[in-house]
């Protein structure tokens, strides 16, 4: 999914093009009404003096179908009345108001990264619960994410405790093992933006859990994935050839092949 859409606020009939959560191949598209409201707290204050379009306060609701498998997926959310100023070609301002949204909720949640078929299932369950809470919480978002670097940290084999206590996740990113030390830089942003987010009075974003979001899908084929072995074997076959490889080098189910 391209990300930048996650964090951008759409109008009605902009709805961005997400990822289908059921089929993880085709986009979602509005399925019947866009259905806008005004909070009722909102409304009441529309005779108040100070009053502007700008203090609308909006919730939505509406219903998306997959362009591929037709299934469904419902998001509710908020949204906010802005002034938009242009200029026509002989110089005359006008003004206009314009709707805009942000999503909350989706159900079921946005699969927000790709990971590797070999990734394990409890590495990819917090990830579940961090594409749950991206629109409404990305602190908690973050801290999940943070849950999954640590399952990834025990499939390399390392320690959890020593003595009867638990190693805290500095510390335990110290002990990877050699053949896997350049995640390190990896596994400790993953550790600072999840540390920022759980201390009172520290805000985190939707531009920082998208920057988790990002490492965490990077460290993931880092350690789960094929890809890098696979173009590491093509270099390799084309170094050995002293040239291009052309058919004689397929990439199979089980890794790279030549023939």
């Amino acid at each position: 999914m391209e990300k930048e859409i996650l964090k951008t606020a759409f109008a009605a009939g902009e709805i961005p093009e997400y990822k289908c959560p059921h089929c993880y191949k085709g986009v979602l598209r509005l399925d019947g009404e866009f259905n806008s409201h005004e909070t009722v707290a909102s409304a009441a204050v529309h005779g108040e003096d100070w009053w502007e379009p700008e203090h609308i306060e909006l919730l939505f609701n509406c219903s998306l179908k997959c362009s591929t498998c037709a299934d469904l997926v419902f998001v509710v959310g908020n949204g906010v009345v802005e002034e938009e100023y242009e200029v026509d070609e002989n110089g005359e301002w006008s003004r206009d108001w314009n709707s805009y949204y942000r999503p909350a909720f989706f159900h079921p949640p946005l699969q927000l990264i790709d990971y590797p078929a070999k990734a394990p299932k409890d590495v990819v369950a917090p990830l579940a619960v961090a594409g749950a809470l991206f629109f409404s919480s990305p602190a908690s978002c973050c801290n999940s994410i943070r849950a999954s670097a640590e399952q990834i940290l025990t499939h390399l084999g390392v320690q959890v405790k020593a003595d009867d206590k638990f190693i805290s996740f500095g510390n335990r990113i110290n002990l990877i093992p050699d053949d896997k030390e350049s995640t390190k830089n990896l596994f400790n942003a993953i550790r600072w933006i999840g540390n920022h987010g759980s201390h009172p009075g520290n805000e985190i974003e939707a531009e920082d859990a998208l920057h988790a979001l990002e490492i965490m899908e990077f460290l993931l084929e880092e350690v789960f994935g094929d890809r890098k072995q696979a173009l590491e074997a093509l270099a390799a076959a084309i170094n050995d050839r002293k040239g291009p490889v052309g058919r004689l080098f397929r990439f199979g189910v089980e890794g790279p092949k030549t023939f």
